[in-house]
């Protein structure tokens, strides 16, 4: 039997009054994801935030004893000159120091990368330039060369880029092999961003690593190598920064590797 109009209209208003109520939940849930989702990244700039405030805390606690130790050590150094055995110990707790600094120099480094970028249109031509100039003596004392085509003009900070490409530049160097070393830096763009490769022959990764070499302090050649292990550190938490994304590819040791980072647009 059929329903009468009003039996059909009374349906109907039910059926709105579902779909209002189903729409006002919804809204109600969004807004509450919203809000749940600004306080995690509230928490998340407040935990960066106090993370800096100790890395700057401890470093400025640690270097007035390491002054102290560099100094006692010089004069150490000076007073048992002609002293062979003191001369040499005094010379490893120098080392010590120094490799103490850089430390925490790295981690300042690392704590203020990618912070607020304060970004600017900028050739990358102009950014790769002025890296290869920081490495140059580095380069130089490898006999290697850094190449570079036409690169696209992107909106980043570009002190930070700098500071990215010097850190990859000393990686490529630092990790070298014994062919004359290269280094190429080219860009491709996709439909959503540029893709940026630096490219060098050096003595290559082992696949099983590609992921784990940008995390803090990860170090494959132990101290045979100069460094830390923060400089790819870095290098990811300026490009997250950005909004991109850096990895690393490589057919195995001693077949090179290269370095890719996306700048969306």
């Amino acid at each position: 039997m059929e329903k009468s109009l009003e039996e059909q209209l009374a349906a109907a208003r039910r059926e709105n009054e579902e779909l209002r109520r189903a729409l006002e939940e919804c809204r109600a849930a969004r807004e509450r994801a919203e809000q749940d989702l600004e306080r995690s990244h509230e928490e998340a700039r407040a935990a960066t935030q106090d993370m800096q405030h100790l890395i700057y805390a401890v470093s400025h606690d640690l270097r007035t004893p390491l002054r102290a130790v560099a100094s006692y050590t010089q004069l150490l150094q000076q007073q048992y000159a002609s002293n062979p055995e003191a001369s040499e110990l005094s010379t490893f707790a120098a080392q010590g120091v120094k490799e103490m600094n850089t430390l925490i120099e790295d981690l300042l480094k690392y704590s203020r990368a990618g912070n607020s970028p304060r970004r600017t249109n900028v050739r990358l031509n102009s950014v790769v330039q002025w890296a290869a100039i920081n490495v140059q003596s580095l380069l130089r004392g490898a006999s290697g060369e850094i190449i570079f085509d036409d690169l696209p003009e992107v909106n980043i900070d570009e002190s930070q880029f700098v500071q990215l490409f010097v850190q990859l530049f000393t990686n490529a160097i630092n990790y070298r092999g014994e062919t004359t070393l290269r280094i190429e830096v080219n860009a491709e763009e996709t439909d959503a961003a540029y893709i940026i490769s630096v490219r060098d022959n050096g003595i290559g990764i082992d696949p099983e690593y590609l992921e784990t070499i940008f995390q803090p302090f990860k170090r494959l050649q132990g101290k045979t190598i100069p460094g830390n292990g923060l400089g790819l550190a870095v290098c990811r938490k300026i490009v997250r920064a950005h909004g991109g994304r850096i990895w690393a590819e490589s057919a195995g040791k001693g077949q090179g590797s290269v370095f890719k980072f996306s700048l969306p647009f």
